[in-house]
């Protein structure tokens, strides 16, 4: 748990749609598992071997395994026929779908990118990478797709990046690319719900039963509103107030949970913008950038410090 993200329990046996109604009954909703954190949070909330999690198949789609949105492509094709594929680099700078499950040296990134000539999985160098590093490269650009390739230089074969080609999705729209499967998971339709078993992820049918993992976070609206509307907005609805950034740690861990999340244009721009803290309509702990703030007489959208439930699936 944080003060701005909590798991919660579920110790009823229940099938995957009944679990989700069980969240919402809490205000929450099914997990989205990030990293290897976030496994040994849940492992040391529940204590037992199995519980249902966010993850359920869904339309194929591309995303960076950091969570940003995916913006740029260099691949020699874009499709990744069937099964989850995953993309690795060449000499020449294009991308090749491989399937995930094949080993192959990788490229990590903790502000320089560095090459890694032990051969992993995709999902062996995502953990990897994060657990060294940051995590697997991610690019947004063709100028960056030129330094990675300068970087990658050292390797005779293509290696792996960060984009990850699946058909599955977190419920809430978590942009999560964190697969951690079990031995020879996941399986085909209609396995299509997944539940975390000691420790891995395993596709099973949704119509099993087990206990269920929910969380809370932050409730980011989709509508744009002037302070004051956001303000009793986010008052109403189980909602605990427009958000309080307490801390450094607040601050960058507000920024990775909208990164996680569908962007919503200038969300992130508040929070870069105005460092400060809420408390009715005043100000308490200022640390505040001189000239004007860009918000007098404008709507933006803003984020609530929430048990409110997001979209779910």
């Amino acid at each position: 748990r944080s003060r701005l993200r909590t798991f919660y329990f579920i110790g009823k046996s229940v099938n995957q749609s009944e679990a989700r109604a069980a969240c919402r009954a809490k205000a929450t909703i099914l997990v989205t598992v990030y990293n290897d954190e976030d496994i040994k949070a849940l492992s040391n909330l529940t204590g037992i071997s199995s519980a249902w999690t966010g993850l359920y198949r869904n339309q194929s789609s591309v995303k960076w395994s950091n969570g940003d949105k995916v913006t740029f492509r260099n691949q020699e094709t874009g499709d990744c026929g069937s099964g989850p594929c995953c993309a690795a680099m060449k000499a020449d700078g294009l991308w090749e779908n491989l399937q995930c499950t094949e080993t192959r040296k990788f490229m990590c990134y903790k502000q320089s990118y560095h090459l890694i000539t032990e051969n992993k999985t995709w999902y062996e160098a995502q953990s990897y990478c994060r657990k060294n590093y940051t995590d697997l490269v991610s690019i947004r650009d063709q100028e960056q797709n030129e330094e990675v390739k300068k970087e990658g230089m050292k390797s005779s074969t293509p290696f792996w990046i960060g984009l990850l080609c699946d058909d599955w999705q977190w419920a809430g729209r978590g942009r999560s690319a964190y697969r951690n499967w079990g031995n020879n998971h996941p399986k085909s339709s209609p396995e299509n719900c997944v539940k975390l078993v000691s420790g891995k992820l395993y596709s099973v049918l949704c119509n099993n039963t087990g206990s269920a993992l929910c969380y809370s976070s932050l409730h980011v609206s989709e509508d744009r509103m002037n302070w004051e509307n956001a303000f009793y907005y986010c008052k109403k609805d189980n909602r605990a107030g427009l958000l309080h950034i307490h801390t450094e740690s607040d601050h960058n861990e507000v920024k990775n949970e909208l990164r996680r999340r569908v962007s919503l244009g200038l969300c992130g721009w508040g929070l870069d913008r105005a460092n400060f803290l809420v408390s009715g309509f005043g100000l308490m702990g200022v640390i505040w950038v001189p000239g004007p703030t860009g918000w007098e007489g404008k709507s933006h959208n803003f984020h609530c410090l929430s048990t409110a439930v997001p979209t779910q699936m």
